[in-house]
């Protein structure tokens, strides 16, 4: 449950943070501004998920299976907001939706991906394995 509730609300912040910013990453007139976002993605994704997976001491299966719930409830909500993109994005341009899908599955695709991490094994781990 703590994974779906965190996915929910890096979803929710996303969404608001796009709502009322979204014109200053994705605008056709910005395209460095534009090719930025892609890029920053990145570590946020990054950032957002591999502390909470160490705080919770995951093994590598409940890695990725939390990264699956966290995926997962933005991944289902966002089916809505692109069907209604012009309604919720109201300040974004209309041709941005293929865009900003396009973004989104970048960004889904490295929450899914941040669940395939190997974790360090410490000298004592290492002695127990043999």
């Amino acid at each position: 449950m703590f994974f779906l509730t965190w996915g929910f609300l890096v979803w929710l912040g996303a969404t608001a943070l796009f709502r009322f910013l979204g014109h200053f990453f994705f605008s056709l007139e910005s395209p460095v501004l534009l090719v930025a976002s892609y890029i920053l993605v990145i570590p946020f994704i990054l950032i957002l998920t591999l502390p909470i997976y160490r705080y919770k001491q995951l093994d590598s299966y409940n890695r990725l299976k939390a990264a699956i719930l966290i995926a997962l409830p933005g991944m289902l909500l966002d089916v809505v907001s692109l069907i209604y993109f012009s309604d919720i994005f109201i300040n974004l341009d209309s041709r941005m939706d293929r865009i900003f899908g396009s973004w989104l599955l970048l960004a889904y695709s490295f929450i899914l991906l941040s669940g395939f991490t190997i974790e360090k094994q410490t000298n004592k781990d290492k002695r127990c394995q043999s």
